[in-house]
């Protein structure tokens, strides 16, 4: 008995030793899959998931892999006013409308083999959208995770959350910065907190009736000056409806707000959001953003039409390309990939978005530190956690003045350019 402890003995330190090596972690890490609810893994998925990572290890500016997120903007139109919001504020970056369904099918056609996560929302109200329960449920299908995230102060009846609750969607984010009407509408302009209330007890009534675990309920609180008294209520009523809570920190158009005590370690991660390592921007590589009009952009904090990497064809009429393949390795993409490697260019180069992106900067500021032999730990990226939203907020400045003579960068894509070589 005594030897055959001895031998589990040493196959549990063996196995720490193991555990603890850097190359087992790392090759740990590239293995496993991103854990998104309900994703159905296969084959052709992981195989492109493993290429996309060491596509993104290296560097590489022309890929053989494709997105394995992709994010769609069902709707570009809000019934809310929020101050922290393009739509809110009232900037149109490209015309309203709603995203068609057979341009949806298509796309979900092409990408849908490889994607492990759908998000169906990013600077509208998804839920406008009257067939999004049906895009919700194609996607599924393909044994895709959805997520939506909503403000939910709209119209909203049993039929409709038991369609939305059938349609299989895994995850349903509910933006709610309050626990009063008093708070809560002070960032959710035009809001109604009984409203929220009420629809996330259909969506809870729902599951029950037709005995679905699905979706998974999250309150989405922002911390803002006005509403930091709140969370600890929020948290509270949380539980009791059944949704898990995250609190981060709210961002606002202009200087930054700092936060004290409890609510400072409550956000502590988004107030020094610019310490320690950085790495490139993952979504040039891993990510897709698709939105309403068939303008694909660098991410999802692109806003103005002007910064899309190239555009996919709505309809007949459309001058765009068929295949959102044939965008995926363009210039834009190829340029803005090299940038983390380098980060110049001509002034073609420097109109794209990813240019002077704070991740693109801090990621330059990052190497040089840590080659004249800066402790990664220490690095500071000189950006607060504002700073991010402010810097495509502040892109307006370029795109939003009529006759702006840059062209749009779909224009800028076909530029003989010479690209550099990967």
């Amino acid at each position: 008995m005594r030897a055959f402890q001895k031998v589990i003995d040493v196959l549990g330190s063996f196995k720490r030793r193991v555990a603890g090596h850097p190359q087992y972690r790392r090759w740990r890490a590239f293995l496993t899959p991103p854990p998104y609810e309900g994703v159905r893994l296969t084959p052709t998925r992981l195989f492109n998931l493993y290429r996309m990572r060491r596509h993104f290890e290296r560097g590489d500016a022309i890929l053989r892999s494709y997105p394995v997120r992709l994010t769609v903007e069902a709707t570009n139109v809000c019934n809310l006013r929020c101050p922290g919001c393009f739509t809110g504020l009232g900037e149109v970056g490209r015309t309203r409308s709603f995203m068609p369904i057979e341009f949806y099918n298509r796309l979900l056609d092409e990408l849908g083999p490889y994607l492990f996560q759908l998000e169906l929302y990013n600077w509208g109200e998804s839920l406008l959208h009257k067939q999004l329960p049906e895009m919700i449920a194609r996607a599924r299908r393909f044994g895709i995770s959805t997520i939506i995230s909503t403000n939910f102060s709209l119209p909203f009846d049993a039929a409709r959350a038991e369609g939305l609750v059938a349609s299989g969607l895994n995850v349903l984010g509910v933006s709610l910065d309050g626990v009063r009407q008093e708070t809560y509408e002070q960032y959710r302009v035009r809001g109604d907190f009984e409203t929220v209330l009420r629809n996330v007890q259909l969506v809870n009534e729902a599951k029950r009736k037709l005995g679905s675990k699905t979706p998974r309920l999250v309150w989405e609180f922002h911390v803002f000056p006005h509403n930091a008294g709140d969370i600890d209520q929020a948290k509270a009523l949380a539980r009791e409806l059944g949704m898990d809570i995250e609190v981060s920190k709210g961002w606002v158009a202009g200087d930054d707000w700092q936060a004290k005590g409890a609510v400072a370690r409550e956000v502590a991660a988004q107030l020094n959001g610019s310490k320690g390592p950085r790495m490139p921007c993952t979504y040039l590589w891993d990510t897709a953003v698709v939105n309403n009009d068939g303008g694909a952009a660098a991410c999802c904090g692109s806003f103005y039409r002007q910064d899309d990497f190239g555009r996919l064809k709505i309809d007949a009429s459309d001058f765009g390309k068929e295949r959102f393949k044939d965008i995926w390795n363009n210039w834009s993409y190829r340029e803005s990939r090299q940038l983390f490697t380098e980060r110049t260019g001509s002034k073609a180069v420097q109109r794209l978005i990813c240019f002077d992106c704070p991740v693109t900067v801090m990621w330059e500021r990052f190497k040089r530190h840590t080659a004249g032999g800066g402790d990664p730990a220490a690095f500071d990226g000189g950006y607060s956690f504002n700073d991010g939203f402010m810097f495509f907020y502040e892109r307006r400045n370029l795109w939003s003045k009529p006759g702006t003579p840059t062209p749009p960068a779909e224009s800028i894509a076909l530029e003989p350019v010479e690209a550099r070589p990967s």
